[in-house]
């Protein structure tokens, strides 16, 4: 009787959820006056509100609540240092004019972003100690949220989006982070079928020719968290094709795609998008999952800035040539691959194996980005300093800093080994949360890279207890 009556319910919930029948938003093409709301999205568009001598980039990694936690307390540290350009004061975090985040680390940079002084009140207990697995259960389990179930323009990832947009984001639209200027927060994603990072910018858009202005945050944010399997892409349109949109070639695709070196990653990268722009007619689709695929450590879209094309737009240095120093800063809360392995005779638990076999590929994968992005970082630093001169010598001096501030690298093994345990879920305890931000927050202030920053930054100032803290400084890595 009872199994009976549990079946007439759930048939009953399916029929409903079956009417109700939602639809997931998707992009909007763009018109030929630009997005329809506020300036594009795109680094040199929106305002600028930070030092002109000041270059901050800050990535976050996946890796979860762990990462978000963690990134939240790296920039708690950045809040609490002082420095002053040309005598005005200001804090490092108000510093930052570009912010990237990836899965776990996408919700710290775009609630950074997005909710500015708000941020530092309600992060922590509004997001941060949300209970995230009770609703993905609730997706599963509850029969009134099975629509996913039956209807192929709805999915699981659909449903988290609205659940980030009820803590985080209120249905605000990328138009909303363009108003408020800098940082420029690139959320970052995977394009699965193009085997790429998707970065949700304005110049990626342009790409779809569609408008990211009109673009939900939580969605993207969606995107950038979904795991495969648990949850399902969010899709775009590509409206190369179809006749909608007032497409942009940008030109240095062509640039790039004349350089006959099939090594060169400009001309990889020119091929990456030009796959975009070549569509069959009617128009095609993009589909996006967990970022932390393509690339963990969010660092590529900032690659991408860092390498302007030969001939640049001169927007592109306008604002660049007072630059004094150039960082790039990776906060990294991913653990440390599981060594404990080589301790056990015979491997069996496929959890373990999947794990071992996920870190190695994102470990071995995030060290070549990490090289890669310094690397990045001195040559724009270099490229600057030689912006404007007579003669192939720099003519001024501008700073390269890049700094890898990681979990996996804190000196106290045991506060290193009892965090890497705690999980990449979406749900942590409270506590745990707690010591991941303090972790965080010591890092920054201890990594041996960031030290010799705020020994070149005008006047920093530094936490009073931060000598104390940093008795058992951070191991330097090698990028060698």
């Amino acid at each position: 009787m009872v199994c009976r009556q549990l079946t007439i319910l759930v048939g009953l919930a399916l029929f409903l959820t079956a009417c109700a029948s939602l639809t997931a938003e998707r992009n909007q093409p763009l018109l030929a006056q630009g997005p329809a709301r506020g300036p594009e999205y795109r680094l040199t568009a929106i305002d600028d509100h930070t030092s002109k001598e000041l270059f901050l980039a800050v990535a976050f990694s996946g890796g979860g609540k762990r990462s978000a936690a963690f990134g939240y307390g790296a920039l708690t540290a950045l809040k609490d240092i002082t420095l002053a350009y040309n005598g005005t004061p200001s804090r490092l975090s108000d510093e930052i004019d570009f912010i990237s985040g990836v899965s776990g680390g996408s919700f710290t940079a775009s609630a950074f972003g997005f909710m500015r002084e708000a941020f530092w009140q309600n992060y922590r207990t509004e997001f941060l100690y949300h209970d995230l697995n009770a609703e993905i259960f609730a997706i599963y389990l509850q029969p009134w949220r099975w629509d996913w179930l039956v209807n192929p323009d709805w999915g699981t990832n659909d449903e988290m989006a609205r659940v980030y947009d009820d803590i985080l984001f209120k249905d605000a639209r990328f138009d909303r982070l363009a108003k408020l200027g800098r940082p420029l927060v690139a959320i970052q994603a995977t394009d699965f079928a193009n085997e790429q990072p998707f970065i949700f910018t304005q110049d990626t858009f342009d790409l779809l020719c569609s408008d990211l202005s009109t673009f939900p945050i939580a969605r993207a944010v969606a995107a950038s968290n979904g795991f495969p399997i648990l949850f399902s892409p969010i899709s775009l349109n590509n409206y190369n094709g179809s006749g909608e949109g007032q497409c942009k070639r940008p030109t240095w695709i062509n640039e790039y795609l004349k350089i006959q070196d099939e090594f060169s990653r400009r001309r990889h990268h020119a091929l990456q998008a030009n796959r975009y722009l070549t569509q069959k007619e009617g128009g095609s689709y993009v589909h996006l999952l967990d970022g932390g695929v393509g690339d963990n450590l969010a660092l590529r879209g900032l690659i991408q800035l860092m390498v302007p094309p030969d001939k640049a737009d001169p927007e592109f240095f306008r604002d660049l040539r007072k630059i004094q120093h150039v960082v790039v800063i990776s906060v990294d809360g991913q653990s440390e691959p599981d060594r404990d392995l080589n301790n056990i005779p015979v491997l069996s638990s496929v959890f373990r194996i999947v794990g071992a076999v996920t870190s190695t590929a994102i470990d071995r994968l995030g060290f070549e980005t990490l090289v890669h992005a310094r690397e990045m970082t001195e040559r724009l630093a270099a490229r600057l300093a030689a912006e404007d001169c007579p003669s192939p010598v720099p003519c001024r001096s501008v700073e390269a800093h890049f700094a890898h501030v990681s979990l996996a690298d804190l000196a106290d093994d045991a506060r290193r080994r009892e965090l890497a345990s705690i999980p990449t879920g979406l749900t942590i305890a409270d506590e745990d949360v707690d010591a991941l931000i303090q972790a965080g927050y010591d890092a920054v202030l201890c990594d041996p890279q960031m030290r010799k920053l705020f020994s070149r930054l005008p006047k920093a100032s530094l936490p009073r207890q931060t000598p104390g803290r940093c008795a058992g400084a951070l191991p330097t890595r090698s990028l060698q």
